[in-house]
């Protein structure tokens, strides 16, 4: 008997090692992430930390002055601790690394006729918001890891200049502009969480991203900035309401707006509309107030005081879109692209149009966005402080961008900085010269790669929020 369950036992165990790959392997867990996947799930942590209203990470709401604080008012005093860090983090290593990792996963896969402009499609697809995410941190810090960076055996890389890192940026997405071929396929529509692989939406975000890029150093090198512009605006930008470069959200956690997680999931009220911004549209009887701000109020719209504690029941509360769980988080809007253009048009750039025919167009755009009419914006524009002012373009478009802005706070403070308008208000305790016009490199860096954070701070002037980007010009 014993000799017979002997045999069985080891009838048994020979049984299994037939199968011994098959049975120990977890059919749950993927061996290998598809480089789509990791596509998306770069693009979801990328437009979830612009998205944002976490004074952890997404700041810039409050730098651009839409927002004040009621209870912790720190980041509204420019109270900087972990925010950097997670903007490092963030784009680097669950972003960029991601992006990197997808490309050469797609670059590797077998190709025939058919699909080889696929590939090459989708490629040219993440080099675009590799740039965006490029430009990102440079807008954010100034010089930024970026040659040496993305490399695990290199945990200590240089920091390059901001400037060269942008003309980089550019070549990258002008070659990238020049590789998608927009009457081919893409990503899947459900490997695209953008543009649901419309490859045609994809060049217009391209070249709109270009435009933008352009403005950003007009004031630095106007002839490139005009070759540069000219030539996104040729071969074709968002140009219609319903074209924009946003990630659609679902009312199901955790894929709700990012603003809404903050302000609803979070069961806290750390947010009212700011006084700065309250007071400015309150003087233009401007008609998007009802959009960007919710009437909790008798009698009108008041803005929490900036910089200091505030009440959230006695102010002005931000409006529905931010409560809403399926918004949509815009990165590039319509009339963004029409600013852009107006903005051109005002430095002698061939637009399209005269600059005062495109900024009405933007403002126009703009109303129309958040539900407002033609009539509405007739009638605003006819006003004699909102009319376009040639002989001071700089403050006519400046307002109006930064009010057109309002849900993209990371635009909406580097419009400020561009053209040092609006006049912001200055917290209690502090000066004007103290409003942030760049991060501070996180603690970490300074922790794990202190001799080229010194280095970098160095070549910028001090790393300081003081300091401006090289585009940042007095």
């Amino acid at each position: 008997m014993k000799k017979i369950l002997a045999i069985l036992f080891i009838g048994t165990l020979l049984s299994c090692t037939d199968n011994f790959q098959d049975l120990n392997t977890d059919k749950k867990s993927l061996a290998s992430v598809p480089g789509e996947s990791l596509f998306n799930s770069a693009m979801e942590r990328f437009y979830h930390a612009l998205n944002n209203g976490s004074q952890n990470t997404n700041v810039f709401r409050m730098y651009a002055q839409y927002w004040s604080q009621t209870t912790y008012p720190e980041a509204t005093q420019y109270q900087i601790t972990t925010m950097p860090q997670n903007w490092f983090d963030r784009l680097y290593r669950d972003a960029l690394k991601d992006m990197d990792e997808a490309k050469k996963i797609i670059s590797l896969q077998e190709t025939n006729v058919e699909t080889a402009p696929i590939q090459k499609n989708k490629l040219a697809i993440i080099s675009v918001n590799e740039v965006h995410m490029w430009m990102t941190l440079v807008d954010f810090f100034g010089n930024v890891p970026y040659s040496q960076a993305l490399d695990f055996e290199n945990p200590n890389p240089v920091y390059d200049d901001a400037k060269t890192i942008y003309y980089s940026l550019i070549d990258k997405l002008d070659k990238a502009i020049s590789e998608i071929d927009a009457s081919k396929a893409s990503f899947a529509s459900n490997e695209d969480l953008v543009n649901q692989g419309n490859t045609e939406m994809w060049l217009k975000a391209a070249n709109s991203l270009k435009l933008r890029l352009a403005m950003r150093i007009a004031d630095t090198d106007a002839a490139k900035a005009k070759t540069m512009a000219e030539s996104a605006l040729a071969k074709g930008v968002l140009s219609s309401l319903d074209e924009e470069l946003s990630m659609e959200y679902v009312s199901a956690a955790p894929y709700t707006y990012p603003a809404y997680e903050d302000l609803v999931l979070s069961g806290r009220a750390d947010y009212v509309a700011s006084n700065t911004v309250v007071d400015i549209l309150n003087g233009l009887n401007d008609p998007r107030r009802s959009a960007y701000f919710d009437s909790n109020l008798p009698g009108g719209y008041k803005g929490g005081v900036y910089g200091s504690a505030n009440s959230f029941p006695n102010n002005t509360h931000i409006g529905a879109f931010w409560y809403t769980a399926t918004s949509p988080g815009v990165t590039i809007s319509c009339s963004e692209v029409e600013f852009l253009k107006a903005e051109g048009a005002a430095r002698g750039f061939n637009m399209g149009g005269t600059a005062e025919q495109l900024y009405n167009k933007a403002v126009t755009t703009s109303i129309l966005e958040w539900g407002g009419t033609e009539a509405d914006a007739a009638a605003y524009l006819a006003q004699a402080d909102v009319k376009y002012d040639a002989a001071n373009w700089k403050k006519s478009i400046g307002i109006q961008k930064w009010i057109s802005l309002f849900s993209n706070g990371p635009e909406g403070w580097a419009t400020w900085r561009l053209f040092d308008y609006p006049i912001l208000n200055v917290p209690e305790g502090l000066t004007y010269a103290d409003i942030p016009r760049r991060l501070p490199y996180p603690i970490n860096e300074a922790t794990l790669n202190g001799a080229n954070v010194k280095a970098a701070g160095a070549a910028i002037g001090g790393d300081d929020v003081k300091t401006r980007i090289f585009w940042d010009v007095k």
